[in-house]
């Protein structure tokens, strides 16, 4: 038996989940080596990926006993406004980076989303058949389809709305709200959030699994876009009257709306005993505390 200790290679570790995740593993005490597309980051533990740039000739790491996909262009907007070069990095470039990975002998857990699916039914179930009405989603689909044919090598990690400290739009409508400013949320959106910490602590506990299944990690439940802003204000103390709310399609957005985004989280709580927080909590932790988001000791 070998005691060389596990090795994690986590594809864009300076983003929002992927930082997160890094820092839990490391916290663990685990080998992590991680990827970024900023040259000044880059270290003796991470290494420089541009996911446009040319991902054959990348110098694969050895050794690596699980790859965590998290690298990619997420912005549903960007996919729709460009779909050709986000499918470059969204498709082509994940599906042959996580291919040279898994000929290296390391699993590959590639991070997916909801928008796999249409939105039509709630707590969606991870063998629904795929059914995405966004550009986004179709990128993600598609990946999914192309990687199955890494079989037992290759697992799929489907995220809903992952909410960090950071968050833009918590963070946009605390600041109006306090200033007392009014703020137009979606009336006909939905989320069904969890915490960038318990997402990392899924995903950390996820890798230790055998590859070959599919994951998801979603809040369960969806809450208006409106009803977020209104608890927001509530636990702000502004005024309801600030939060007003409008149709997607009056601030001009254009990709049809999934009017559901949980997903079944069965396998989570059976196989690895975690339960998704209370989404409700999680809404006002986003207000009251937004760094508790990211904490650990918030789990």
């Amino acid at each position: 038996m070998s005691n060389t200790p596990p090795k994690t290679l986590i594809i864009g570790s300076d983003g929002n989940i992927g930082s997160h995740l890094r820092t839990r593993l490391e916290a663990q005490g685990r080998h992590v080596i991680g990827t970024t597309r900023r040259r000044d980051r880059v270290d003796d533990s991470t290494l420089f990926l541009d996911m446009a740039g040319d991902i054959e000739a990348w110098p694969v790491p050895q050794g690596v006993t699980a790859t965590v996909l998290c690298a990619g262009i997420s912005s549903v907007g960007e996919c729709a406004d460009n779909p050709s070069e986000t499918a470059a990095i969204n498709v082509a470039a994940t599906v042959m980076l996580a291919r040279r990975m898994v000929y290296t002998g390391s699993p590959v857990f590639f991070l997916s989303s909801g928008h796999v699916f249409d939105g039509e039914t709630p707590l969606a179930a991870e063998d629904t058949r795929l059914s995405p009405i966004t550009e986004y989603g179709r990128q993600k689909a598609d990946a999914e389809y192309r990687l199955s044919a890494l079989g037992i090598a290759f697992a799929i990690v489907r995220l809903s709305n992952v909410l960090t400290p950071g968050n833009a739009l918590i963070h946009g409508w605390t600041n109006s709200l306090r200033a007392g400013d009014s703020i137009t949320p979606f009336s006909d959106m939905t989320m069904a959030p969890v915490s960038v910490s318990f997402a990392s602590k899924a995903l950390a506990a996820i890798i230790d699994q055998p590859a070959g299944r599919t994951w998801q990690i979603s809040g369960e439940k969806d809450v208006l876009y409106a009803d977020i802003a209104t608890v927001g204000a509530r636990v702000l103390g502004a005024s309801p009257d600030l939060v007003r709310p409008i149709k997607a399609a009056e601030a001009g957005y254009s990709e049809r709306i999934r009017r559901h985004t949980s997903m079944d989280t069965s396998r989570l709580r059976n196989d690895l005993g975690l339960t998704p927080p209370d989404v409700d909590q999680t809404i006002e932790m986003a207000f009251a505390d937004p760094k508790a988001l990211g904490n650990m000791k918030s789990d």
